[in-house]
């Protein structure tokens, strides 16, 4: 048995991903391939226009990090 529902964001499209971030049921148009984030939590994050994940340099100094 499979069930099936549609994009938390668009609430049109058929769920094809869920975020790492936030756990959203999106569709392929509001899921972000490059970070795994739903559109709403790339843009929250801020993800660079060239697509690539910001480096550890980019981070605020104040912020803390995990590592493993």
């Amino acid at each position: 048995m499979s069930v099936t529902s549609q994009c938390e964001i668009c609430t049109t499209g058929d769920v094809d991903h869920t975020c790492n971030r936030c756990a959203m049921l999106v569709c392929d148009r509001h899921y972000d391939e490059d970070t795994g984030y739903c559109v709403e939590c790339a843009a929250e994050v801020g993800k660079p226009s060239d697509g690539t994940v910001p480096d550890d340099d980019d981070l605020p100094e104040d912020v803390d990090t995990y590592e493993f």
